[in-house]
């Protein structure tokens, strides 16, 4: 009865960091039948291999077992339910390791000798399940910080493997501690073992933070790229209007040196007409933030070339966010482009896009909107992912737009959601403000 207690609660660990990772909190409610059966084929099988299989094998087996049956229970990748089974394998025996050291320095006694007695295995049993409870609760509580390493992504693949190595060399160091009991000073032995793997763990731990900060280099080199592209577009701009204007200074020029008789009249014509398409182009804003205001003229002056309306309303100044300046314009230039690229290839006519900011409950909110195509439910699952992008011919940059934007939108404790339906697709960004 005990072993079958201890294999339902693993059962329902293994389950839970299943839901934790998959962030689907709701697997077991809304899918009943098939848990039952993944806990009936765990159970069954977890208790079989226990009195059937040597202890060295046991673990050995359980692990393939458990990934094939919540690949097919849960219907993910054989290699995402690795990940899953790797990290659920790792906090079960780095738990129990941690219990038995405890037991061994405090009873003075070696590993075979706990197992052989009822007591020292009940003692152990209990404080491993009641550890692996809370730390599996605890990723549950928390699981948006493993959403946000994407491990089932592409660019979640450092993070993974790192998982799936932690895992192998448990279960490697599992087999050769407890497969070995005749060896002389075998307390030794065990302590000995039990310190090289958490040395292992510890520096595997630490090549985590270094891949973290290679990620982070990469995304703030696409962010610079970003930067960059934006300057030449603005700088390409202040130069064909450079070259307007002085192509407008040579027209007048030349009506003043033909001196007739309705010189002043033509002049004054040109110029209203010049002064029309000025003020047409550059709209001069007051959105709260001078950089936001540069930025937005210069987009406007695209639209209008465009023929694209372009409407910005400001219920809330930009100054009521703590944000860098640099990832405000990011975010913001980031969006209106992709809003710029929806008219593409789209036969809309009246093409429109509009930037709206405003409060809701204790959130400043974002919304760029426009009315281009429809965005594909299947694309919208995958709009904000590194490297995705919809556009045939693509470079270094496509694909990185709208997965920075989130990056940063999130840096800054907040949330982006987008919604496409006929004649609309928006974006809104919702940034906690107190």
């Amino acid at each position: 009865m005990r072993e079958i207690i201890i294999d339902i609660i693993e059962a329902l660990l293994l389950l839970s960091i299943f839901e934790a990772l998959y962030d689907n909190k709701r697997f077991v409610i809304q899918n009943k039948i098939r848990s039952a059966l993944f806990f009936i084929l765990f159970v069954f099988a977890t208790y079989w291999s226990t009195f059937y299989i040597l202890k060295v094998y046991h673990t050995l087996f359980l692990v393939v077992f458990d990934i094939l049956l919540l690949t097919c229970i849960t219907r993910i990748k054989i290699f995402d339910s690795t990940v899953i089974v790797s990290l659920f394998l790792t906090i079960l025996l780095t738990t129990e390791t941690f219990i038995e050291i405890i037991l061994m320095l405090i009873f003075n006694i070696n590993l075979n000798e706990i197992f052989l007695n009822n007591t020292y295995v009940l003692i152990a049993t209990i404080i491993s399940i009641l550890l692996q409870i809370l730390i599996v609760a605890m990723i549950f509580k928390f699981n948006s910080y493993f959403t946000k390493l994407r491990l089932f992504e592409k660019e979640g693949a450092i993070f993974a493997n790192l998982i799936i190595e932690l895992g192998i060399f448990t279960l490697f160091i599992f087999c050769i501690n407890y497969g070995i009991f005749h060896i002389k000073n075998i307390q030794t032995y065990n302590i000995i073992i039990f310190i090289i793997y958490f040395v292992f763990l510890i520096s595997k731990f630490r090549s985590l933070k270094e891949k973290q900060l290679a990620v982070n280099i990469n995304i703030n080199y696409k962010i610079q790229e970003k930067h960059i592209k934006h300057m030449e577009e603005i700088i390409s701009i202040i130069r064909q209007e450079k070259h307007d204007f002085a192509n407008h200074v040579n027209v007048i020029q030349g009506l003043c040196l033909l001196n007739k008789s309705d010189t002043i009249e033509k002049i004054d014509s040109y110029v209203r007409k010049i002064s029309d398409t000025i003020h047409s182009s550059f709209r001069y804003l007051n959105t709260g933030n001078d950089y936001i205001d540069g930025l937005l003229s210069i987009k406007n002056s695209y639209a209008v070339k465009n023929n694209i309306d372009f409407k910005v309303i400001i219920n809330e100044p930009f100054s009521l966010l703590k944000i860098e300046q640099d990832e405000l314009i990011s975010i913001i230039s980031n969006l209106v482009d992709n809003a710029f690229e929806a008219f593409i290839k789209s036969d809309v006519k009246n093409k429109e896009i509009s930037i709206i900011t405003f409060k809701e409950d204790r959130s400043f909110c974002i919304e760029i909107a426009d009315n281009g195509d429809v965005i594909p439910e299947n694309i919208i699952e995958k709009i904000f992912n590194r490297g995705f992008s919809t556009k045939v011919k693509q470079n270094d940059l496509h694909g990185f737009g709208l997965y920075i934007t989130k990056q940063l939108v999130e840096k800054n404790n907040g949330t982006i959601s987008v919604e496409s339906i006929p004649e609309k697709t928006k974006f809104l960004i919702k940034f906690k403000i107190g």
